[in-house]
């Protein structure tokens, strides 16, 4: 059975997005333990999971939104550089943005865990077999 490319890295954003919205709506919210670990966990997971979905879903979405110009070779073969470039820099903005509203609380472990996380995606990115990077 041959499993489309897109297929692969779909999977790996959706079950990073079904990781972050049980860990952000359920059991974060209903974690009464004392286990501090657990705790920071729980705290930092909602930055981890979207840097490893997000570059995955943009590994998709570059090639089906880039044209073939020559000119533009190098952002389709280097197409996991620069998802995972636009995820950090979205995420990332995010996180120092929270220095300046009311809205979320910025905190250094997150910055920290983002970065962990686009470093899992590198991870899977190298140790994926050449046909489901599309290449």
């Amino acid at each position: 059975m041959k499993i489309k490319p897109a297929y692969y890295w779909f999977a790996i954003f959706a079950l990073t997005f079904i990781a972050y919205q049980l860990v952000q709506d359920s059991i974060r919210p209903n974690y009464n333990g004392g286990n501090l670990i657990i705790k920071y966990l729980l705290g930092v997971a909602p930055n981890f999971f979207p840097s490893i979905g997000i570059p995955a879903l943009f590994v998709i979405l570059i090639p089906e939104l880039h044209n073939k110009n020559p000119t533009n070779v190098w952002l389709n073969s280097k197409k996991h550089l620069t998802a995972i470039l636009i995820s950090l820099i979205g995420l990332l903005s995010w996180e120092f943005m929270q220095l300046t509203t009311t809205k979320g609380r910025f905190d250094w472990h997150d910055v920290l865990w983002t970065l962990i996380g686009a470093l899992i995606f590198y991870l899977i990115w190298t140790i994926t077999p050449t046909k489901y990077k599309g290449e």
